[in-house]
């Protein structure tokens, strides 16, 4: 099955990103080396797959910090080893549990172009030698010069502590730590709603004394400055919504303070309630690439 790599709005190409390796197609589950195989084959131009550290110097492709919710094992996914991850299945399936080695041998004889971006899951502040020890894992995926690596972290600390040893390295900021739309499915920071309505911890919240446009223009100018060198920023789509509900397009501002940065918005799925509608707002508001679980079904509502 030919898998779609963007979508076309107002004569932009809009890049689909297939978040934690899904299609929409259902025929595997998420983080999993059946779903990369499936990814290739079909022809997506962007993927993406979470991951954590794991004992032994190894990373294991999976979402969550502990194992429970999404394979058959139990525990913290620092503890496991290779050997005990090979027996650990993904839930659903008769699946193992896919280790970064065994997706970078999949990707080492890849040859045709693609982004590959490393949603890198570990938030505790790295020292330098696990920061090096993150640059050898992924050392094989960078030399492949078909693939264009971009690793992302909700922890922008880790991103400029990988920075400070390879400047060459392409990294993604993500606003959600610092700013966002609030988000009541899970407890995370920023820990309080501002006087302005979002998620945001930062003193300029805790009294209103401007405008929110003013705000938010004013929080947004000063994230872009978080990360230098980031090529690419990743924005909650709920975020991007309410901001231009208050008047502010965050695209507009980071164009403005970072030029041709790409920006994604994140995640935007096809079965979601008012999915089309979002879809035509967030293409409106020009952003770059959507992240999405359901690429094959989000195609489909701009072919319809």
């Amino acid at each position: 099955m030919t898998l779609p790599g963007a979508i076309s709005s107002g004569g932009q190409r809009v890049l689909l990103k297939y978040h934690r390796l899904l299609s929409g197609t259902g025929a595997s589950p998420p983080n999993s080396l059946s779903a990369l195989r499936e990814l290739l084959q079909g022809g997506a131009e962007v993927i993406e797959f979470d991951v954590h550290a794991i004992e032994g110097g190894d990373y294991l492709l999976i979402h969550d910090d502990t194992l429970e919710r999404e394979t058959t094992g139990t525990g913290a996914v620092r503890h496991i080893t290779r050997a005990a991850a090979k027996t650990i299945r993904l839930r659903g399936s008769e699946e193992s549990i896919a280790l970064l080695s065994d997706l970078s041998q999949v990707l080492a004889g890849h040859r045709r172009p693609l982004k590959v971006q490393i949603d890198l899951k570990d938030e505790i502040p790295f020292r330098k030698e696990e920061a090096g020890r993150f640059l050898r894992a992924i050392e094989s995926l960078r030399a492949n010069p078909q693939l264009n690596i971009v690793v992302g972290c909700l922890g922008d600390w880790n991103l400029r502590t990988l920075r400070r040893l390879d400047s060459t390295l392409s990294v993604g900021l993500d606003f959600a730590l610092y700013l966002d739309a609030p988000a009541p499915e899970f407890p995370r920071l920023p820990l309080r709603v501002n006087v302005y309505g979002y998620l945001d911890d930062h003193p300029l919240g805790y009294m209103q004394v401007m405008p929110v446009r003013a705000y938010l223009e004013d929080r947004i100018e000063s994230l872009c400055r978080l990360l230098p060198g980031a090529v690419e920023i990743y924005l909650r789509v709920e975020l991007i919504l309410r901001a231009i509900a208050d008047g502010i397009n965050p695209v507009e501002i980071i164009r403005r303070q970072l030029g041709s940065v790409l920006v994604d918005t994140w995640t935007l799925d096809a079965d979601a309630s008012g999915a089309a509608e979002t879809l035509q707002a967030v293409l409106h508001a020009g952003v770059d690439q959507i992240t999405t679980d359901t690429a094959v079904q989000l195609a489909a509502l701009v072919e319809g």
